[in-house]
């Protein structure tokens, strides 16, 4: 878990809670459960009547799931308002909103649009409804809107002499909650955290709040959705049914998380009983992450909870959710980059069905399952007997020991041993003929060093197997171990060490790296977007032809075999953005900072850093955010080497 993250929630609770005027007191909106549907979002102001239209069309199929408000984010209004009335922007909505309000009813959908609480809206440059509330609201509600996104941008600040932004967000929301009326969702849109909309949200009667406040609006990579998912998670007890809290769009679709990442959001979504609103097209979010039913029935369960931290030590997460029927929703999350079982006491027996794959069985009381890295499982369970077979717990390479985070390491050619173990968790029944096979990829060699079948397995016993691998070239790959209609997969770095001798660690292939903004440049500075847009990595007038150029905070690691024992390095911000910039430079051998630069600025020169990293197997090279804003951080590491036997 980012400790940012839970310092950012620190700070933000600290601010005091200042409860609404009476006048603010209004129903909530009528919703059921958290809202489904898709939002314009990522047609930004390219959005038109028509490719709304067409989202309403791809979405319909997906009504009987839940999914139906189709939600116009921005660009819709016309610049200026017209006898004023909110106009649509003629360009793009050409027939007008209540025409699109009928086409989407039509397909028994619900129409989105959003509104700012400010003097204008966040994009587009339309009107914003400050002072207008009540007749943009009516005007809204007369077109048929049914949902209404209610932004915080351009807010008047001087306006209201000797207020906070809490107290200025408390007086502009409510006006318009009143105004729309219950039978409007009315999603409160404002991102500034120090608005702290958890704390009043529901007073204010808004269906949802918006809680991404770190990093807004959320970005289509792991990383930041599960920095939201804390930061989320941390306002659980200010949610419940008719007022939810709002972590931002699903991602599913738009290509940059893996279909088990947009899984994992799709599962800590329902689990927090968020609304469910697409980002990506319709006719593109993998029906294999949100058009599943059981998953939806979490999100959208009548009890409407917000589901809580049974255990997390900040890698392995275990949720349970209370549902209406009696019944719990278990989620087993593994945040880390390393498969690991993750478990949890259910307190007697119980029936435990995967709702990802449909699989059910029984247990005793404990529930257990091999995660794989980025991954979460969902599980409903329910209290009784039940004829299920037993949950078995199935593991391929588990890791040496609790908190490794990072693939097992083999070196081609060379043989390694692989181990898959079968544990009868569940202790309800006897498993028998239990036997376990390995699925060989082209060109591996992988043969069992042990007995690969068990005749019985009684309750709470384990079956390993011992596999002798050989790997022929480098990369990341899966290797997949089955177990009737079961599988466990062992993700496995092959990574060969650099040479004997001096070799600059630009012509080496590293084997993880994170950059700020843009990818890490080999022999360049850092462009901030495009693999290869840098320029000469130059520090203090001095340009080096070889090293790496990054945007920190980055972290370069590389594999050493334990066959290493130096790296050297200029460490400085490079020459191109002035003398602005500050960075730290440190050097990580396997889990131990070796070497520090100390804080280095854009008006200092190059400062060499040299390092002992005898013995590790990983050898990291890390620039560290100075404690300012990160704009300009441009960290070299400028003639990087690293000396090995």
């Amino acid at each position: 878990m980012r400790t940012i993250t839970a310092a950012a929630a620190a700070a933000l609770l600290s601010l005091p809670f200042l409860p609404l005027p009476s006048a603010a007191a209004t129903s909530t909106a009528t919703a059921a459960a958290p809202p489904m549907g898709w939002s314009s979002r990522s047609l930004g102001c390219s959005v038109s009547e028509q490719s709304v239209r067409q989202a309403a069309d791809a979405l319909a199929p997906l009504a009987p799931l839940g999914y139906r408000y189709v939600i116009v984010d921005d660009c819709w209004l016309a610049a200026q308002r017209t006898g004023g009335a909110l106009t649509p922007d003629a360009t793009r909505f050409p027939a007008g909103i209540p025409a699109l309000a009928d086409y989407v009813h039509g397909k028994g959908l619900k129409l989105g649009l959003s509104l700012s609480a400010g003097t204008k809206a966040c994009s587009g440059g339309g009107a914003g409804s400050y002072r207008n509330e009540a007749a943009d609201a009516a005007q809204v509600r007369s077109w048929g809107v049914d949902y209404v996104k209610y932004d915080w941008c351009n807010i008047p600040t001087a306006d209201f002499p000797g207020q906070n932004v809490q107290q200025i967000a408390q007086a502009l929301y409510p006006p318009m909650r009143q105004a729309l009326g219950a039978d409007v969702v009315f999603a409160m849109n404002n991102e500034d955290g120090s608005t702290v909309p958890w704390l009043w949200g529901k007073d204010a009667g808004a269906t949802t709040w918006r809680t991404n406040v770190y990093n807004r609006p959320i970005a289509d990579s792991y990383a930041t959705m599960v920095d939201i998912w804390e930061f989320n998670q941390l306002r659980a007890e200010y949610a419940g049914s008719g007022s939810w809290a709002d972590p931002d769009l699903i991602q599913a679709g738009r290509g940059g998380m893996t279909e088990t990442e947009y899984r994992t959001q799709f599962t800590l979504w329902a689990m927090g009983a968020a609304p469910l609103i697409l980002q990506a097209s319709p006719a593109q979010a993998p029906a294999s992450v949100v058009a599943d039913p059981e998953v939806i029935a979490v999100d959208q369960d009548p009890l409407g909870a917000h589901g809580r931290l049974v255990s997390s030590d900040g890698w392995y997460h275990v949720l349970s959710k209370p549902l209406a029927n009696g019944d719990r929703a278990i989620a087993l999350f593994n945040e880390s980059d390393r498969a690991a079982v993750i478990s949890t006491d259910l307190g007697g027996r119980h029936r435990v069905e995967d709702l990802w794959t449909g699989a059910v069985t029984s247990t005793s009381g404990e529930l257990a399952a091999q995660v794989p890295a980025h991954a979460a499982l969902l599980y409903r369970v329910s209290p009784g007997q039940g004829q299920a077979p037993p949950l078995v717990t199935f593991e391929a390479d588990p890791p040496g020991f609790l908190g490794e985070d990072r693939p097992s390491v083999l070196e081609p050619g060379v043989t390694g041993e692989i181990v898959t173990r079968v544990t009868n968790t569940g202790a309800t029944a006897r498993l028998r003929d239990v036997e376990v096979t390995a699925d060989v990829p082209g060109g591996w060699q992988v043969t069992a060093r042990t007995p690969t079948r068990a005749s019985r397995l009684d309750g709470g016993e384990t079956f390993t197997v011992r596999w002798a691998v050989t790997a022929p070239a480098e990369g990341t790959h899966a290797l997949t171990f089955r177990l009737g209609g079961r599988t466990a997969t062992a993700v496995v770095l092959v990574a060969k060490a650099p040479g004997s001798g001096r070799t600059y660690l630009s012509d080496l292939a590293w084997t993880r790296a994170t950059n700020y903004f843009g990818p890490v440049e080999k022999d360049t500075s850092n462009g901030e977007r495009a693999a290869g847009d840098g320029r000469p990595l130059t520090i203090g007038g001095v340009t080096y032809a070889k090293g790496l150029g990054t945007h920190s905070p980055a972290d370069i690691e590389y594999y050493a075999g334990g066959r290493c024992t130096t790296v050297e390095f200029q460490a400085g911000i490079d020459d191109e953005v002035g003398a602005a910039g500050s960075a730290g430079f440190e050097v990580w051998a396997d889990g131990g900072r070796v070497a520090y630069s100390g804080l280095l600025t854009g008006a200092m020169p190059a400062r060499k850093v040299t390092a002992s990293v005898e013995g590790a197997r990983f050898v990291r090279l890390v620039a560290t955010n100075g404690g300012d804003n990160a704009t300009s951080d441009h960290a070299d590491f400028a003639d990087a080497t690293i000396t090995c036997q």
